[in-house]
């Protein structure tokens, strides 16, 4: 989330946390960009004016590095203003002054289109993935072999979530790169053979023989299929 306003910022963050959902707040466009990096959010919250003058600009950037959904939250209600917004990129747009009900509802109404998405993917939409002695639940983001925990990096987590939640399918590199890092990333795929090669000395007996991250030669990666159905 990222606003000009500080105190619209916290608010609109107090009211998404205590809805249930993780926030992170990004006051400035190269913290947003970082926030991007580390974690690429589903949904982004943006005050399309800030950083002005190139509030437009920023969200057609933000687009460019990510399909999340972007809900505008601005002042300007101007037609045209609004018109600019939306074709830059954005998927919604919310006037402020706003009741909390109607933000709440729009951030629902984007996590209900995230949800249809994946599962027209054929993204698992359980919250846990188990294999023989490995769990991993998504939400609480743990990891466990034999029931016991394993701790990943941020990045390590996210490709064996996504890998976990496609499970029985392979992941070409490309998408499990733009997926992990976003669209802008470059270098080839030397960073993801490195996190996957950590991540095998983590979770599987015998790294050489793995009995859960398969790799596709040429191809990418693929989950054991998880015990666990929709």
């Amino acid at each position: 989330m990222t606003d000009s306003d500080s105190q619209s910022a916290r608010l609109i963050k107090n009211l998404v946390t205590a809805a249930g959902y993780e926030v992170t707040l990004a006051p400035s466009f190269s913290e947003c960009r970082a926030a991007f990096t580390a974690i690429p959010p589903d949904i982004l919250l943006i005050d399309p004016l800030f950083p002005a003058p190139d509030g437009i600009q920023t969200v057609k950037k933000l687009r460019e590095w990510s399909d999340c959904s972007i809900i505008a939250v601005s002042e300007n209600a101007a037609e045209r203003a609004v018109t600019e917004i939306l074709d830059a990129g954005a998927d919604d747009y919310i006037k402020k002054p706003f009741y909390p009900g109607e933000l709440l509802s729009r951030v629902r109404a984007a996590a209900r289109c995230i949800e249809r998405l994946e599962k027209a993917r054929g993204l698992s939409t359980c919250g846990k993935y188990a294999s023989g002695d490995l769990s991993v639940e998504y939400d609480r983001r743990i990891v466990k072999i034999k029931d016991k925990e394993v701790h990943l990096t941020k990045n390590e987590f996210k490709i064996l979530s996504l890998l976990c939640r496609y499970s029985g399918r392979v992941l070409t590199y490309d998408f499990i790169i733009k997926s992990v890092w976003g669209p802008q990333i470059s270098g080839g795929n030397g960073i993801l053979r490195v996190n996957i090669t950590n991540l095998r000395k983590k979770i599987e007996q015998d790294s050489g023989n793995p009995l859960y991250l398969f790799t596709e030669n040429g191809v990418g990666y693929r989950m054991a299929e998880s015990r666990i159905k929709d």
